[in-house]
């Protein structure tokens, strides 16, 4: 079975792919060729059900199938355009997918923990607030020989990593931790404040996703 490295290895491929494509006028018959890949690709290598976001993996196979409508063209214009704007489109999702799988449903929380205190290098009381924790709590976690933590507060865990690993793609660690404390104009309140409500999370990966979209 196709892994998540296999996946890496796939946004790789795409990545020079698009390269390619930017120096050609029409459609090299290396990127047809990885293009006709995409279904079996997809089909073998996606991450178990529950364990991807499903947003991603509908908008990945969106654009894998925008790609292979393009390659009909007829017009070598039409061709190259349409496959390089669903290449691109694929490229952005799976780029996002690929980078989410440490944060995904069956990841250790505590890892997901450690690595977003890496990300955010902010103090401990700073990152014990957005967990809507206590700091002492947050460092029984992140000891070694922590415990982990019970499922409400995992699924928080996951949500501002998540999050996090969005946002340090536009702003620093300090710009992130400020994000989360400011009224959001599409949210409509501080990130912060829907921290609250799991219903609420999807919203607030969106809207880092959305932050992060407009520096690519």
């Amino acid at each position: 079975m196709i892994t998540t490295v296999d996946l890496e290895d796939l946004l790789e491929e795409v990545n020079d792919a698009t390269k390619l494509m930017q120096r050609s006028k029409t459609v090299p018959q290396k990127v047809v060729a990885l293009i006709d890949g995409f279904g079996s690709a997809l089909q073998h290598g996606m991450p178990p059900r529950g364990e991807a976001d499903p947003y991603l993996t509908a908008a990945l196979w969106e654009a894998a199938y925008r790609a292979e409508k393009g390659l009909r063209h007829d017009n070598a214009y039409e061709q190259r355009r349409d496959v390089r704007l669903a290449l691109e489109q694929f490229r952005h999702v799976l780029r996002d997918l690929v980078e989410n799988q440490p944060y995904r449903e069956g990841a250790s929380a505590r890892d997901i923990l450690a690595r977003t205190a890496e990300t955010l290098a902010a103090p401990q009381k700073t990152l014990a607030e957005l967990l809507g924790v206590s700091v002492r709590q947050l460092q029984r976690w992140l000891a070694e020989d922590g415990p982990e933590p019970a499922a409400d507060d995992a699924a928080r865990i996951r949500a501002v990593g998540q999050v996090v690993n969005q946002l340090r793609h536009t702003f620093t660690g300090p710009g992130a931790v400020a994000w989360f404390y400011h009224p959001h104009p599409v949210l409509g309140e501080r990130p912060l404040d829907l921290l609250a409500d799991p219903l609420r999370y999807p919203q607030l990966i969106s809207a880092a996703t959305a932050a992060r979209a407009m520096t690519v």
